[in-house]
């Protein structure tokens, strides 16, 4: 067949000229279907269900809008309370461990702390012992604010966890702390499990500054 001929029978069967024409056959047999079953398999992740990451934002999503419709009328989003909470029952930690041991970066632990202290949740005060440093604290209205919302936070996470068994909350729970500590070097800012800002509410010790103005009130 001339060249200009196959052409034309090309473009009339709708084909590039790079393509076969294609192959008609009857039913496919076992070892076709095999391949067949071989390449679907390979196209896991191609839809965002097969991808877990698109899942834990997804999850994320849901989250935070029970948080919001759940809690404080809306008026604070889960890390902010998540950080006031912390800093109701362990005052004095500074805003680079704060953001160390949650795993924020400084720009966004301060534009919290910043919020927060608009709002007369928290106080930040200037550390005697190292004056480039600065020393977050729950107001009163902060741990009044966090002991009236608890049980909404809780019932929000417990609302999270409802489509799945007592059983699978606790496989679930154990599993995702282990993807969090697995792949935790990779996230642009690491986050320190256990770190100082979990532990056991420690007593409030007066810095000097408080302790000279506690002194100073009571002379006069």
């Amino acid at each position: 067949m001339r060249a200009g001929a196959k052409k034309k029978l090309l473009v009339k069967k709708g084909l590039d000229k790079n393509e076969k024409e294609p192959i008609r056959s009857g039913p496919l047999n076992a070892n076709a279907l095999r391949k067949i079953e071989i390449a679907v398999k390979a196209q896991e992740g191609y839809t965002i269900w097969d991808r877990p990451g698109y899942l834990v934002r997804r999850l994320h999503q849901i989250h935070v809008a029970m948080f919001l419709d759940k809690v404080a009328d809306g008026s604070m989003t889960p890390i902010q309370y998540g950080l006031l909470s912390i800093l109701a029952t362990r005052p004095n930690i500074d805003q680079f461990t704060i953001g160390e041991e949650l795993g924020l970066d400084r720009a966004n632990v301060a534009g919290i702390l910043k919020r927060l202290e608009s709002r007369k949740l928290i106080s930040r005060i200037v550390d005697d012992e190292n004056r480039r440093r600065k020393l977050c604290i729950a107001t009163t209205k902060g741990i009044a604010l966090v002991k009236q919302h608890e049980k909404a936070m809780k019932d929000c996470q417990t609302q999270l966890l409802n489509p799945l068994s007592g059983g699978e909350r606790d496989v679930f729970m154990r599993l995702l702390s282990r993807l969090v500590e697995g792949n935790n070097e990779s996230s642009r800012t690491s986050l320190r499990p256990n770190g100082e800002a979990f532990l056991p509410s420690k007593p409030n010790v007066p810095s000097k500054r408080s302790r000279k103005s506690n002194s100073s009130k009571s002379k006069a």
